[in-house]
């Protein structure tokens, strides 16, 4: 990187704010504090293959270019590509991409990290969960509420598929919150950061398996865990037997499951 200190860089950062795209979500992190607490919570080491998702101008970039791990750094704006590309010009392990994370492999990479944009969020962190499948610590800034949708329980009014998904994928760990007045410009609501810590022993596939069963049984959330799965096997005996076999309530409702009962309903359906 051409010398620059953090002070004067994060400046120039905040100089973006006039080229920002409302429509996908582009905010500028301008809180250098903020920024290295979350790219410390990634725990980057030399062998470290590290994905920023949504880089942006910089903001974490600046601090990942100084870790010991290679980066690929990707972004849809190939205006802040280019800035990226002159800002790490000297840096052979960081790597500014033109790139959209939803048509991304994600394969490659044991550390992901990431500002993600607040309108597909959800679509983001489906898709690292199905498909990230080397990953060992992914770090997410996200808006506040949504974390505790994302970390909800059983029983709760935001418990579905994505968290469940979650719970057996990774271990959640819960960071810090980033108010809006560390963003230029500033968007509408707090942000708050999270890790997920992954699981060595969870197999990519059968995620994919246990998320469309448990989508599938939470299309009508309010019907009974029996209603929904007769309708998905198509046989009401069926049902009733593979709910004996788990050990399941039919009467109970897809909020009220744990992972551990799907896990053993979908064993019972494969």
């Amino acid at each position: 990187m051409p010398f620059m200190d953090e002070k004067k860089y994060f400046e120039t950062i905040a100089e973006y704010k006039l080229l920002a795209k409302h429509e996908v979500g582009q905010n500028f992190l301008v809180d250098p504090s903020a920024a290295k607490k979350i790219v410390d919570l990634a725990e980057i080491t030399s062998e470290d293959r590290i994905l920023e998702i949504g880089s942006g101008a910089g903001s974490l970039s600046f601090f990942l270019e100084q870790s010991a791990g290679e980066s690929d750094l990707i972004d849809i704006d190939g205006r802040l590509v280019a800035k990226l590309h002159h800002d790490f010009e000297n840096n052979p392990r960081v790597h500014p991409l033109v790139a959209n994370v939803m048509r991304f492999d994600l394969s490659p990479y044991n550390k992901i990290i990431g500002n993600l944009p607040y309108y597909i969020t959800s679509a983001i962190i489906e898709k690292l969960l199905l498909e990230a499948q080397n990953v060992k610590i992914a770090v997410l800034m996200v808006q506040k509420e949504v974390v505790a949708r994302l970390n909800s329980s059983r029983g709760s009014a935001d418990y579905g598929p994505l968290p469940i998904l979650i719970q057996y994928r990774a271990s959640f760990v819960k960071g810090f919150n980033v108010p809006r007045t560390s963003f230029s410009p500033a968007p509408h609501v707090d942000s708050s950061v999270f890790a997920l810590r992954f699981k060595s022993d969870v197999n990519c596939e059968e995620a994919a398996a246990l998320y469309r069963l448990v989508s599938q049984l939470f299309l009508h959330r309010r019907k009974t865990i029996y209603n929904n799965l007769q309708t998905i096997v198509n046989d009401s005996l069926k049902a009733k037997a593979v709910l004996e076999n788990s050990g399941i309530d039919p009467k109970r409702r897809p909020e009220e499951l744990s992972l551990e009962e799907y896990l053993g309903l979908l064993s019972q359906l494969h």
